[in-house]
């Protein structure tokens, strides 16, 4: 491996979304200018992974401000953690820049002040979703036990979850009954949700609620009480693959708990 690439593959930003979810901005500098991203040396913006699209926001410079309109990991080592299926150790992320704000970047260069920003808002819906989807997930696994072992994707967006499927015998109507019987049980007993890193792995955390544990670096909350009651749906997508869709109308958005500073 050539220096170069050394020096690209253990470049890391600090995510300060894992030491602190609920900061919404955050003082950094530029790290590095690429075509139509910025990368940082340390951001609040989750980049999207796990399912979980990412953040939307600002990067506030002396040239000006930029808005990012996606953000994305880059590089990284493979978690080799039992359990574990994807994800990664380590790497930077991309800011990428709105198209209407891209010729600001030749007046940015490495080292500049900067000020990056997130839509709290959009943090928050993504959030109440993602917690939403672990109950429809656990729920689906205690149904039928073989979908742990043949989950081949899954969507988080800000007012729905899903996960795709493979199967050897579609779900039926009393699956998709119990599914949601059983998410909805789970939420009702409003315990706390617990989302750690394991063994000092920042990048490996696991989703714990009522001894369910779930491997996952998303963004959570501390209880289901905000969720309210779950809709499920199924949607058949050809042979032998099927889709869980989950909703949740009454869910509650909260950003009283969100601030620019670390307390």
């Amino acid at each position: 491996m050539n220096d170069l690439l050394t020096h690209e593959v253990l470049r890391t930003t600090e995510k300060l979304y894992y030491q602190d979810q609920y900061l919404t901005a955050a003082d950094t500098q530029v790290a590095r200018v690429h075509a139509d991203a910025l990368e940082l040396d340390s951001t609040v913006a989750y980049p999207e992974g796990g399912g979980q699209e990412a953040d939307f926001g600002t990067i506030e410079l002396p040239i000006g401000t930029l808005r990012f309109i996606w953000a994305k990991k880059l590089y990284g080592t493979p978690i080799r953690l039992e359990g574990f299926k994807g994800g990664k150790l380590g790497g930077i992320i991309l800011h990428m820049i709105h198209p209407e704000d891209l010729h600001l970047l030749e007046q940015v260069t490495a080292g500049m002040p900067a000020r990056v920003c997130i839509d709290a808002e959009r943090r928050d819906r993504l959030t109440v979703s993602h917690s939403a989807s672990h109950f429809l997930y656990a729920a689906a696994i205690a149904v039928r036990q073989e979908l742990e072992q043949w989950t081949i994707g899954c969507h988080i967006k800000e007012d729905g979850a899903r996960f795709d499927f493979l199967v050897e015998e579609p779900f039926s109507a009393e699956d998709v009954r119990e599914i949601e019987r059983r998410a909805n049980e789970l939420i009702a007993w409003q315990d706390a949700i617990e989302n750690t890193a394991v063994q000092g792995f920042e990048d490996a955390r696991l989703w714990s609620y009522r001894g369910i544990e779930i491997p996952c670096g998303g963004t959570h909350l501390d209880s289901p009480q905000r969720i309210g009651r779950l809709h499920v749906r199924r949607k058949r997508l050809g042979k032998s693959k099927e889709r869980l869709m989950c909703e949740f109308p009454d869910a509650a958005i909260d950003l009283s708990a969100y601030r620019e500073h670390r307390a």
